[in-house]
């Protein structure tokens, strides 16, 4: 028992100085350890305190102002630079809140509301950088960028970074302005050197003067010519709307403006409203003007023909450096409108030049073309002349020959009087061309029934109608329609309307005249199927001399003077209303549409009462039998044919009648015949009708006799005249013999 306790004993000790032996070694590799830990550590925090200075002294070198946050906003570092930047207190940093600083960073910046939720907003959406750039409201100018910072893979917070960009930036602006300005005085060199247009140039030189020396409102005063009394100056305006400038307070007058327009080298106020000379102030809402600056513009003679002005509505801001570019700009713009009025005086007489070239050339043209349309207008008269003299001569010759059959007699009578009547016409409208060349057509206005006039229309172009074999139809309102007008006029118009529809229209063709009214005037529509109105022609038609052209199915459409539509235009126009030529809608032919103004209504009974009064007038006295009275008739004409074939025709009629070859030989007759009708020619030798009636007058013969003017001058002067020197009828050549019977057989 005993030796087992001391086994148990001594392997117990055996044991527990293992243990200890164990433990021993275990303490010494411990403290090995803690040493070179501790040995470790102090290195450690050598390095990083040395690393910490190495970022601190980093941090304090660099040109940017640093902020370091984590991302509560909590500053965990910063420079010195960035404290000085934004003019913190060592107290304020203390408390290590970005928004404190913040708070007192925005009130430097332009727009505070902005830079802080900017600032915010970095925060809430953590980009990986961001860059902004801040205006200091003391002009200064920050860049401001940020980087997020990661360290071992986790988000630990934000690198502010501020630098000070105000120097660069006015370097920048020094440089831009600086080439602006090389930019505008290279453009406006060019334009000087290149165009010649005096307000373009104008207006180059005062936008760029004007931007140049940094004024807000710029004037250009010049002239185009050499000044002659008080020539106006011209302007172009730069910096505000033309309309505002005379609104604004920049001198246009007085003294000031004056002594730039005198040649004054240089005006500079730096204020404008202090200078006793100022006359002018802004107007409220405009452009007020402070800072002035005015130079004039001189040509190559020293001739002022203009000045630049310019305005700012701040104070002293022109200097030197605007003063030398603006006068430089004004000296060049005075030589380039020197060249540019030269260039006009020029280009003015070159085109006096040719304007007088192409008028000579015009009325060269004309007059060739006036002579060729002479020599076919008299080629044509003496066509249209001999066309009547001809069945005329034939006439006369079957007269001669003693014909006795009363069917050939009686139409040769007819054939003269178409003949007569024809010629008649072409005198007629040839006057009336006269009178229309002289502005001597005159009208005899008075309130007439349309429906008589396109009666006396009708009636007068029924033989070309019929001749023709055209079916002619009138299409009238039921109301009477009174014009104010002259019923032989208008009549003379619907007349040759009528017949240019008949000879531009083949044989069986169709006219149609149509009429409509209301209450402003009536409109005459005549239409036909004819050949119509070419369209080369259509707006020359009314012209004078200017005929349609024939066809082979209207040879009668040849001939004629070509005056018959320029008649009916004038006629129509001098009663006030209009005429048009057109092509038919449907089918060929034309349409010639008459508007005419309506009368009132209250002269329709004086209207019909003139239509009856001259119906009467023109119809010829049938007197029944054993009532007739024989007259003592003295006709005179220096034209024997004349005198004796009229003395004829009226002793056929029953009259005892002599005749007289000159005024001399009527005075004579007169006295000792004692006529009861003395018909007087006007333009008679030795002495004329007019001197010839006075004469017989003045013998006081009772009963006095009635004194006739039978002439071929038959113009309102010539009536006039006639009247004047005491004649009761003038007549004009050849005379209707109804008229002439009526007259003889009337009771005076």
């Amino acid at each position: 028992m005993m030796q087992a306790s001391d086994d148990e004993d001594r392997l117990l000790r055996s044991v527990a100085l293992q243990n200890a032996q164990s433990i021993l070694r275990a303490r010494q590799q411990a403290e090995g350890v803690l040493v070179a830990a501790r040995d470790g550590l102090e290195q450690k925090t050598t390095e990083l305190a040395l690393s910490l200075s190495m970022v601190r002294a980093t941090l304090e070198a660099s040109r940017d102002g640093i902020l370091v946050t984590d991302d509560n906003a909590h500053v965990t570092g910063f420079n010195q630079l960035y404290v000085r930047m934004w003019g913190l207190s060592d107290e304020l940093m203390a408390f290590r809140d970005h928004e404190r600083l913040l708070a007192v960073a925005s009130r430097q910046v332009d727009d505070a509301q902005h830079y802080l939720d900017r600032v915010h907003e970095i925060y809430r959406h953590s980009p990986a950088e961001s860059f902004d750039l801040l205006q200091l409201r003391d002009g200064r100018v920050y860049e401001r960028s940020s980087k997020i910072q990661i360290v071992e893979g986790q988000h630990v917070g934000r690198v502010w970074v501020f630098r000070d960009i105000t120097e660069q930036r006015r370097s920048e602006d020094a440089l831009r302005k600086k080439a602006r300005v090389l930019e505008l005085l290279n453009k406006t060199g060019t334009i000087l050197t290149a165009k010649l247009d005096v307000r373009m140039l104008a207006q180059a030189v005062i936008d760029a003067a004007t931007e140049i020396s940094g004024a807000k409102v710029g004037v250009f005063f010049y002239n185009t010519a050499a000044r002659s009394g008080d020539s106006p100056f011209l302007r172009t305006v730069a910096g505000i709307a033309e309309q505002d400038f005379d609104s604004c307070g920049l001198p246009q007058a007085g003294a000031l403006f004056d002594l730039t327009l005198s040649g004054a080298p240089l005006v500079h106020l730096d204020d404008l409203t202090k200078d006793a000379r100022y006359e002018a102030a802004a107007q409220p809402g405009t452009v007020p003007i402070r800072s002035y600056l005015a130079v004039p513009v001189a040509s190559g003679s020293a001739e002022v023909i203009g000045g630049l002005f310019f305005g700012h509505p701040d104070a002293g801001v022109f200097d030197e450096r605007a003063e030398r570019l603006v006068t430089g700009i004004a000296a060049q713009a005075g030589v380039s409108i020197d060249n540019a009025r030269l260039y006009e005086v020029a280009r003015q007489a070159a085109q006096e030049r040719e304007k007088l070239l192409d008028n000579e050339r015009a009325a060269r043209s004309e007059a060739e073309q006036m002579s060729r349309m002479k020599d076919e207008f008299l080629a044509m008269l003496a066509h249209e002349l001999r066309n009547p003299l001809a069945p005329l001569r034939a006439s006369a010759e079957i007269l001669r020959l003693g014909a006795d059959d009363v069917a050939v007699l009686e139409r040769t009578r007819a054939i003269m009087e178409r003949q007569i009547a024809h010629l008649t016409r072409l005198v007629d409208d040839l006057l009336d061309v006269s009178r229309i060349s002289r502005g001597k057509l005159g009208l005899h206005l008075e309130p007439i029934r349309l429906a008589d006039a396109i009666s006396s229309a009708a009636e007068t172009s029924r033989p070309v109608l019929l001749e023709r074999q055209h079916v002619f139809t009138v299409t009238m309102p039921d109301q009477p329609i009174v014009l104010t007008a002259d019923l032989v006029r208008l009549s003379q118009a619907f007349t040759n309307l009528l017949n240019n529809a008949a000879k531009y229209t083949p044989e069986g063709g169709a006219v149609e005249l149509h009429v409509s009214a209301d209450a402003q005037g009536v409109t005459v529509s005549i239409e036909d199927n004819g050949i119509g109105v070419p369209e080369h022609l259509s707006t020359r038609i009314f012209d004078m001399f200017v005929q349609g052209e024939p066809s082979p199915a209207t040879p009668q459409a040849q001939g004629g003077l070509g005056i018959g539509l320029t008649l009916v235009r004038k006629i129509v126009e001098m009663h006030g209303g209009s005429i048009r030529a057109e092509s038919r809608s449907e089918g060929p032919g034309s349409r010639f549409i008459v508007w005419l103004p309506m009368a009132d209504t209250a002269a329709t009974p004086a209207a019909a009462e003139s239509g009856t009064a001259q119906a009467a007038a023109l119809a010829p006295v049938r007197h029944p039998a054993g009532v007739f009275e024989p007259r003592r008739i003295l006709v005179t004409d220096d034209n024997v044919d004349a005198a004796v074939t009229l003395a004829s025709l009226l002793g056929m009629l029953g009259h005892e009648v002599r005749t007289a070859h000159d005024g001399a030989e009527a005075i004579e007759a007169a006295a000792t015949f004692r006529p009861d009708i003395i018909f007087l020619d006007i333009g008679m030798p030795r002495m004329d009708g007019y001197e010839a009636c006075r004469r017989i007058r003045a013998l006081r013969q009772a009963p006095a006799p009635v004194i006739v003017a039978l002439t071929g001058w038959g113009q309102a002067e010539d009536k006039r005249k006639a009247q004047e020197a005491g004649f009761d009828h003038h007549f004009t050549k050849p005379v209707d013999p109804a008229r002439l019977e009526a007259l003889v057989g009337s009771n005076f």
